[in-house]
């Protein structure tokens, strides 16, 4: 019993954090209710009303969590499950279904709800007006289109700061590590990146060397990072140049 109860707060630790506004949990039980009880049609229901249900009873059974730790190996994903619950499209359709029936007291109240549970999204730090079409920051672009090349593949070693951009703009472009770098409790080890990231002062003989191992054709630097050593003395030309970031390209270049 103690540990079905342990198990179970948990769950609702699990259940608490996924839900950051609470607000929005209680419109998403109202129009689950309202729809519930409202709604004819036996493919919306099957949808929008039992699906939810048996994913949050699925949810909050300690047995479920036991068996899904145990085939995932995972316990940290486990709320992820609420993903599936589909919140936004119940709370979206039950609305609009209200609206039809009662329109100017469901204005009213969608009016206060939007205010009262939103939040200026540019408040966020990990958030930013739109640079381009792209939603990436412009000089990684400038980056990208610099390095990207007219046939075929290249790869191209870029600082920390550009690794999750580059990517995005141009599948031609590859890289020695992706993101799994930056993630500090995934502890993924990379002698290349360790050879970029890990010291203050890049070791240019160890670096030049890993750089050719790893195939790279472009070495992209910030223009504040030091080396011990001029990379044009190992073989390195400077090919171009943005307002942050030098871009060498290496005997190894795809041209």
């Amino acid at each position: 019993m103690w540990g079905i109860f342990m198990e179970s707060v948990v769950i609702f630790q699990n259940y608490v954090g996924y839900h950051q506004n609470k607000f929005l949990f209680g419109i998403y039980l109202f129009f689950l209710l309202y729809l519930l009880k409202t709604e004819k049609d036996k493919k919306i229901r099957a949808i929008l009303i039992y699906t939810p249900l048996l994913i949050l009873i699925a949810f909050f059974c300690p047995l479920f969590r036991k068996v899904f730790v145990r085939l995932f190996e995972d316990a940290d994903t486990y709320y992820r499950l609420l993903w599936l619950v589909q919140m936004s499209t119940v709370s979206a359709y039950g609305a609009v279904k209200m609206c039809g029936k009662h329109r100017k007291l469901m204005l009213i109240v969608m009016s206060i709800a939007v205010v009262a549970c939103g939040k200026y999204v540019y408040s966020s730090e990990y958030i930013t007006k739109a640079e381009n079409m792209y939603h990436l920051p412009q000089e990684a672009i400038e980056v990208a289109k610099i390095i990207e090349p007219e046939k075929g593949r290249a790869v191209a070693l870029v600082p920390a700061d550009l690794i999750y951009y580059v990517r995005q703009y141009s599948s031609n472009i590859n890289m020695p590590y992706g993101r799994e770098m930056l993630i500090a409790n995934w502890d993924y080890y990379n002698e290349m990146y360790e050879a970029m990231e890990g010291t203050e002062v890049i070791d240019t003989p160890v670096f030049a060397e890993l750089v050719r191992n790893y195939g790279c054709n472009y070495v992209v630097l910030n223009k504040t990072r030091k080396t011990s050593q001029s990379l044009e003395d190992y073989g390195f030309e400077l090919y171009d140049s943005t307002e942050n970031y030098l871009i060498y390209q290496t005997d190894q270049s795809a041209g």
